[in-house]
Order: C-alpha cells, then structure tokens, then sequence
C-alpha cells in the first residue's frame, strides 16, 4: 500500500490554477456565478438552454462527496439510480424512464465518448470539471438511448498552468482511497499533457450464511460479499496545431475486480431484504474481473464563424466471473475455459459535427455520428455448472455444464441538425432533427443446445443467426423567451428512440426472435432566472412524457419467454433547483422533484409453473418502476474564514425519496426513505482535512429490486452508514 500511495504522490496534483481562483473567491462574495453547459453540444450559459439541466461544479462534486453515479440520486431531481451488485452494472432512472435490457435508457457520455453499453459505465469520479444532467429525450442530438435523458462527465483538461493534486481517504468498511494528478505544458502554448490516476478498495457488507443453500462448506459462514477493489488511470495529450486547429488524444482505463462480487447476486426472498439487511445466502462466493479502456482523438477547427468537430473514439471492455449463485452456479464462458475473460466488447465511434460561433440572429449544429459493436454480453455467454442430479436428466456425464453463447455485432448511423433563430430581440425559435438507423446481428445457441466436458464443447444443435433492422426521426421543437438577461422561459417537445433488438434464446417457429424499437414524446415548459442581484438562481419546470412500446420479457410461447414490446407508459411531473447565498460565505441548495407515473393498460403472460397453466396479470395502472414519487434535497454549507489563508468549513445534507416499486407488477415495494450527509474541516492555502459521513442516519433500503417479481422476489440492500477522513493537496 505505501508502495501504491509514494506512486500516487509522484504524480501528485490538484485543480487547475484558475479553478482554484474561482474557489478561494466565491468565500469573498455574496453573488452566485454563471454556469457555462455544454448541453446541445456548444458553449452556452444554462439559463438559456431550452431543456431542464443540472450542472454539477466540481467544487460542488467535491463538496458533496460524489464519487459516482450514485451521488447523483435526489441530488438531482426525479434522478434514481439503482445497481447490480457492482458499479458498472447499474440501472439509471430519470422521471421514471429506465431500462429492462443492455441498452441505457439514460445516455451516459464521459468527454463526448458514449457509453452505449451499461458494462461500459462506473468510471470512478476524480479531477472532473462538471457534470451535466439533462432531464429528459434528448434523441436530436445525443440520439438511441437518450430516452430518459443523458448524463455528460467532463475532466479537467490540461492547460498553460502547471498543477496538481494529491488525496487519500480512509473509513469504515474498510475504504481506502488515493488519487493524485498532474497537468502541464509540455512546450508553453503549444503541447499539453495531463495524468491522474486512482486506487480505491472497500470491503462488502453483507456476511454469508450457508442456511438454505445446498453448500457443506461451512467456511463460508461470515464470510464478507460485495467487496472491490478499482484502478483506474486518465492520460492527456494537448496540441495546438496553430490557433485555430488542436487536436487532443485521450486515454482512459479502469480495472475492477473482486473475489468476493456481490455481481448480480441477491438477498434471500424468504427472509426479504429489509428483514436481514447485512445477511446473504450463497452456496459460492463469486469473483469478477472488469477491465475498460477508453481512447479518444478529438480534432477541432476554429474558422471566424463555425467550429468543425471530430471525435473518434475505440473503447474495449473485457469482463469475467465465476461460481455466481444466480440461482445455480454460472461462469462465464465463450470457447476458452470456465469462469475466463470473455472476448473483448469493442465499440468503435465517429462523429463530426459543426457548430456556429458567431453573434449572429441563426444558430447551428449539425452533423453525422456512427458506431460499430461487437459484443458479448455477460449474463448469455456462460458455463451452467450442472449438479450430478441435473447431469444425469439430461443424460450427461457427471461434471458437465450446459454452455449459452452470444455474439453480436451492430453499426449504427445518424444524421443529426439542430438551428435557432433569434424572430424577435427576445422571442427565439428552434427546430431540430436526427434520423437514426440500426442494424443489429447476433449469433447465438439456445439454453440445453451446447454442453462443455473435460474442456471440449459439443453443439447438440446448431448455431442462430438472426437480424433485425431499426430506424427512427427524432424531431424537436422549442420556443424561448428572454424576460431579461438574467432569466428565461421556454416550451419544448422532444422525441425519444432506444433500438430494437433481438432475442438471444431460441424460440419456436412462427414467434419473432425481434422487438422494436422505443419511443416517447416529452412536452416541456420551464423558467430558469438569476434573482436579487445574483444572489438566487432559479429553475423551475414541468414535463409530460408518453412511453411508447416498451420492451419487457413476456411469455410467447408455451414455456418460452423472450422480450418484445408490450406496451405504453406514461411520467409526469414538476420540478425545481434552486441556489442562494443570503449572506456571504453560506451558500443554501436545494432541488425537488414530483413525478407521478403510470404504465397504460396492458397485461403480462405468465405460466404457473406449480399448476402448468397460463395466466395474465393487469399492468395497467401500476407505478413505473424506479420511479420515486418524489426526490427532495437540501444542502447547506458555511464557510468562515479565520485568517488570510485558512478556512472552516460546515456542510450538512439531507435526501429524501419517495416511495417506489422495484418491479413492474408493483409487489417489491421500497418505502420513502431520508438520508443525512455531513462534511465538516479545515481548509489552509492548498492543504484540507475533512471529516465526512454518508447516511449518518443508517437508512437500510434497497440498492437493487428485480425488475419482474413474478418469478420470485429478490433485492439487494444499499450500504450502511459510512464515514471517513480525506486530506488533500494543492498545488
């Protein structure tokens, strides 16, 4: 371990010097300052972007402590974010829109690179610039899977200043933490490079219990589930050709491992999560290995009237596990050995785009965007290891496993444009469009069809190959008012798209092994204003989205199920962020959100499987799942200066989210619950020391519900209270 920190240490670097300006003088005025987005792809201040944004500073992910996605939730409004176990495998909600399959329904983007996959995500937060949360379809310009909205990550870069930072954390559960970074010119106003890097390791909570399983092995009493360790590294290089073309090459990778993975696993249905929040009950104890890396080459031209735009990009992700008690015992497999890193998932990128930069009345962007992905994903590429018992009916010898494959490839196009143009001083109009199309391939043999002995796979049947087809218009629609230069009101209509896929299970004749694709219409007003000489912000909104075709497991055969597109849906909802400093050095945040939701009249077929016979049951009416019926925040935070160069500072907030259901047929119900956070320490010149706590309250709920509770219930509990102590350094 000391070993890992000195290296850190070498690197050693903190915020760039004119972030740490902007810090040291928000404690010297009573006045918020302005927040330049990136939303619709080009510089713009957030009050007159046309579409419900939260921008995260990053002193304000440092002080609230977000580490990852899950900060996110309540923080911003109608936000829920759920996870499987580990942080890569996550489900993301907003206003109540979400994902039943690989592809998100929120689009997550970490320096304009998409993650299209959710193995793609869980990048661990450290040297970042801001976050942007946009709320709602964003299909125009961000295209599939923006359906529920689109979170963009933007790290620092590095500039003409020499910087960095060095930070270590330790606390409970036995969480340690070390980052550190370092930005400089390599030769001044011309190459720039820029490394951080981050090692973090926490241990699981929940301790095993053998009791119902059908383990002997009593060594695995108490033993500790959910633990993991990450590394993760972000690499910088900077050239500016001349002054009006750069070219910046990013490289971004993370490694995620654990042998004792709460990946995928849940808590024993008979007892149900809330009843034992720290036990488990596992006959194995799994171990998973994640390794991603992200490389990107962004090209700019700057002509006195546009900006010309591309970004290329090749990320590769390379997963494994083995002994998962999902029920039964899983490994993963393709055509190597059991419990192997399965063959890398590569997505391939490009998108060029131009933008205008000038003052003129007409705004632009435009541009064409196209992916391809070969993939193999984790929970259809796997080794079923068969008792003696389930060997012997199928008629194979002790020792064997039934063996599931999948491989896709997909490419995918897009021509997207978006303009403005300003009909009066005040009164601005815009329209856009994007036309996306998506073929889609995989490869693939059903549950029973190939079986592995002694390391020698053997098709029992053949191979599936099957295609399917998607394209889709996303227009929108907005007209903005400018009541003055400090504040704006807007409606707006958008249109939402998520591919269609293919079912990778084989299923009997006359039954499409496709789904379409999904839709949703979003209708949106919303007023954002800086108010009392900048010493408010406000923004306030409220949307309606009609969900269109969802896409969930449906039985459509006898005995078969495989997904297809079941139904409609709706969310609505009001929300509001706001930011003021009532007097200097105190700065009071808040945010809520209401969203009411309903799926629309359709049914779910389901067998009984004690009785063999059909059934349906009645959705129409439940609540969307993951779909708090309300998110509230409130933060405060004092800084009191006690002498020129030191300063105290006191941070305290409190998260509620309303009551939700996990599941579709509305049976996994998690109650509103509240969560107390708390920053408290001491700032002097570039060193701080910060006390911190994270549900000080020990609020037990659930981090995961399975989203169908017809084939039984199941859930994960969130982690208890946490604390702990960061020191950093500046310099």
């Amino acid at each position: 371990m000391k070993k890992i920190f000195l290296a850190l240490l070498v690197l050693g670097q903190m915020s760039n010097a004119q972030e740490t300006k902007a810090v040291a003088d928000s404690t010297k005025t009573n006045q918020l300052e302005e927040v330049i987005v990136t939303a619709n792809k080009r510089e713009e201040n957030i009050i007159k972007v046309n579409t419900a944004v939260t921008s995260l500073s990053s002193k304000k992910i440092e002080d609230t402590r977000t580490w990852g996605l899950s900060g996110l939730s309540a923080l911003v409004p109608n936000y829920n974010y759920q996870e499987l176990g580990v942080s890569f495998q996550q489900i993301q909600s907003i206003r109540g829109i979400q994902v039943f399959s690989e592809n998100p329904a929120v689009s997550t983007y970490i320096d304009d690179v998409n993650n299209i996959d959710i193995l793609a995500n869980g990048f661990a937060f450290t040297d970042v610039e801001r976050i942007e949360i946009l709320r709602g379809p964003q299909g125009t310009l961000y295209g599939r899977n923006a359906m529920g909205g689109v979170v963009n990550i933007i790290t620092k870069k590095p500039t003409n200043s020499t910087n960095g930072f060095v930070e270590t954390s330790f606390g409970n559960l036995g969480l340690q933490r070390y980052s550190a970074g370092i930005k400089t010119p390599l030769i001044k106003d011309k190459l720039y490079f820029g490394l951080n890097g981050l090692y973090q390791t926490q241990d699981g909570f929940l301790k095993n219990d053998i009791t119902g399983t059908t383990s002997t092995n009593t060594a695995l009493n108490g033993k500790t589930v959910g633990g993991e360790q990450n590394f993760y590294g972000n690499l910088f290089l900077k050239w500016l050709v001349s002054s009006r073309f750069n070219l910046t090459l990013n490289l971004k990778g993370q490694s995620d491992t654990s042998d004792n993975s709460g990946f995928m696993v849940s808590q024993s249905s008979d007892t149900f999560a809330f009843a034992n929040p720290d036990k488990i009950n596992l006959s194995r104890i799994a171990q998973h290995e994640r390794n991603i890396l992200n490389t990107s080459l962004v090209a700019k031209y700057t002509a006195d009237r546009y900006t010309l735009t591309s970004i290329s990009a090749l990320q590769t992700i390379a997963f494994g596990f083995k002994d998962l008690d999902f029920p039964g015992i899983y490994h993963s497999f393709y055509n190597g050995k059991v419990g192997e890193l399965l063959p890398p998932q590569k997505v391939w990128s490009e998108e060029v785009r131009v933008n205008s930069n000038s003052d003129s009345k007409f705004q632009y962007t435009a541009g064409v965007y196209a992916f391809t992905q070969k993939g193999y994903e984790p929970t259809t590429n796997t080794a079923y290891e068969l008792t003696n018992a389930e060997a012997t009916a199928y008629g194979l010898p002790n020792g064997s496993y039934l063996v599931s494959r999948n491989r896709s490839n997909n490419f995918g196009i897009a021509g997207f444009g978006e303009m403005s143009y300003l009909l009066t001083n005040k009164l601005k109009a815009t329209f856009g469009l994007r036309y996306d199309y998506e073929k889609r391939e995989a490869t693939f043999n059903g549950f029973g069809d190939a079986m592995l002995y002694n390391g020698v796979v053997t098709d029992i049947n053949p191979n599936i190959t099957a295609n399917g087809n998607y394209a889709a218009f996303s227009p929108k629609f907005s007209l903005s008012y400018a009541v003055n230069d400090n504040s704006n009101m807007y409606a707006t209509y958008t249109r939402g798209f998520r591919a269609g896929g293919i079912n990778a299970s084989s299923l009997p004749a006359g039954v499409r092994q496709t789904f379409d694709p999904e839709y949703s219409n979003n209708y949106e007003i919303g007023y954002k204003a800086f108010l009392a000489n900048k010493k408010v912000s406000i923004g306030v909104d409220a949307f309606l989205i009609q969900w269109k075709d969802l896409q969930f497991y449906n039985l459509v055969a006898p005995f078969t199920y495989a997904r297809e597109n079941v139904g409609d849906a709706q969310s609505a909802g009001v929300e509001l962020e706001i930011s003021a400093i009532p007097l200097k050095g105190l700065q009071l945040d808040g945010s809520f959100g209401i969203n009411p939701t309903e799926y629309k009249g359709f049914d779910l077929k389901r067998i009984n499987f004690s009785t063999y016979q059909e059934f349906s049951t009645a959705i129409g009416g439940n609540k969307l799942s993951n779909a708090p019926s309300h998110t509230i925040f409130v933060g405060a935070q004092y800084e009191y200066p006690i002498s020129a160069k030191m300063k105290a500072i006191v941070r305290g907030e409190i998260r509620n989210l309303g009551s939700q259901y996990t599941d579709i047929q509305n049976k996994i119900e998690q109650p509103s619950y509240t969560l107390i956070n708390s920053r408290v320490g001491l700032s002097y010149d570039k060193y701080s020391l910060f006390l911190w706590g994270q549900n000080l309250n020990n609020e037990r709920y659930l981090a995961y519900g399975n989203p169908d509770s017809s084939f039984g219930r199941s859930a994960r509990t969130a982690m208890p209270r946490t604390v702990g102590l960061t020191l950093s350094i500046k310099f």
